[in-house]
């Protein structure tokens, strides 16, 4: 399926990055050409609306062109009423034969560009405005045309190198288009791979988990069956079984309820400022009969004042729950617990620290994942669902705040848990 994917998102990225290279080589051809043609154009069109007539020194009335580029070579060609060509104006070189093409082309309203041989002209038609009365006198015929032409052939070779060279230059880009959209492609794919690998992993640990209690529950009603005329107190056994299989089931689709309404943003908390020291001594005084049921000592440090931050009361009790719930769980009996929360700068620190029987430090990247369970875990028989972890992670990102953990084997784990304090 991805192989299928990566050869597909590669062809339209390589499409569209072909594509990118065409229009940009496109447009930089046309700015060239707009740019070339344009000023050429402003050149015959001054020229031939500047024309005017001068007398020399002999009587001979002349056309005179006050070009703004003398360096160029321009032709001036005169037509009559009946398309016939009755003089030409040559400066710097004559050229007559073009006059052939030019016939035809007399009505053009604006500037155009013919070919002759391997050379290439711009020229540019106007009607005759009589302003060249010495001119049209001495012609001996009534001028109708006036055209003016200048030779581009440099011009036009430029474009076709740069039209060559941008082509090659696509040719290139649609290499470099296949590499970069194969490397898009790859780059794409990968959080759609890892999102995938971590679906199937999250299918087959739900799997694992819940086959469990469900094959318990399948055994000890099966046995049920087997003495339909028992009563629930000789069964009870069976039955408390069956229960406390039923709640496990019950926490774990639940858990698994929260962190997917959570992954689609349907769960949604509501903030308000919370103190936090009252949700930690709430907790202390809660727990105690626990502590004392574990043979656990339970120490209490928190900072002077009220700690404020903005949060929901609930989630950051079942937050809390959950990291102590765990020191409780993998501390040995007499061990030591100590929770607290403290004022630092700009944030409230709140911590659970234990002596227990620690993480070892290839688990720790791992115990926030879903259905996770270290190896003490599984050593001490706990029978928790694995997403404790996960839970208590998603609701300090809801609010904005960091967790981290820090264990070492056989001398214990710190949680510590940092929220922007309210000012």
């Amino acid at each position: 399926m991805f192989k299928r994917t990566l050869v597909r998102m590669t062809i339209w990225n390589s499409t569209i990055v072909f594509l990118l290279f065409v229009v940009l080589g496109g447009a930089l051809y046309g700015l060239a050409r707009y740019q070339i043609y344009s000023d050429i154009d402003r050149l015959l069109v001054y020229d031939i609306d500047h024309m005017q007539q001068v007398s020399l020194s002999t009587g001979e009335k002349v056309i005179n062109i006050d070009s703004k580029h003398p360096e160029r070579f321009v032709l001036v060609y005169y037509w009559g009423s009946n398309n016939t060509m009755i003089g030409q104006v040559y400066y710097k070189e004559p050229f007559i034969s073009v006059g052939s093409i030019l016939q035809d082309k007399q009505d053009r309203k604006g500037p155009e560009s013919i070919h002759y041989g391997k050379k290439t002209y711009r020229f540019v038609s106007r009607p005759y405005q009589g302003n060249l009365p010495g001119i049209e006198k001495q012609l001996n015929s009534p001028i109708q045309t006036l055209q003016i032409i200048t030779e581009i052939t440099a011009e036009s070779y430029y474009l076709n190198r740069l039209l060559w060279c941008i082509g090659i230059g696509i040719g290139i880009g649609a290499l470099l288009s296949v590499i970069v959209g194969y490397a898009l492609a790859r780059r794409a794919l990968i959080p759609i791979r890892k999102a995938w690998d971590k679906q199937q992993q999250f299918i087959a640990d739900a799997s694992h988990e819940l086959r469990s209690p469900l094959s318990v529950v399948q055994g000890q009603m099966q046995l049920l069956l087997r003495h339909p005329e028992h009563t629930i107190e000789e069964e009870s056994v069976p039955i408390a079984s069956v229960l406390k299989e039923t709640k496990r089931m019950s926490s774990m689709v639940s858990g698994l309820l929260l962190l997917a309404r959570g992954d689609s943003h349907e769960e949604v908390i509501s903030c308000k400022p919370v103190s936090v020291d009252g949700i930690i001594k709430s907790i202390a005084t809660n727990m105690a009969p626990i502590m004392d049921y574990k043979q656990l000592r339970l120490g209490l440090h928190v900072g002077e004042g009220e700690l404020l931050i903005n949060g929901d009361e609930d989630r950051l009790m079942q937050l809390f729950m959950i990291v102590l719930d765990n020191a409780i769980k993998f501390t040995q009996e007499q061990g030591q617990i100590d929770l607290g929360c403290v004022r630092q700068g700009k944030s409230v620190l709140v911590f659970v620290q234990d002596n227990g029987a620690g993480i070892p430090e290839r688990d720790l990247p791992l115990v926030f994942n879903r259905f996770y369970k270290g190896d003490s875990a599984r050593d001490r028989g706990e029978q928790g669902a694995g997403l404790g972890l996960s839970i208590a992670h998603w609701i300090v990102d809801q609010h904005q705040g960091s967790i981290r953990i820090n264990s070492e084997v056989g001398r214990g784990t710190t949680v510590a848990i940092r929220f922007p304090a309210v000012a």
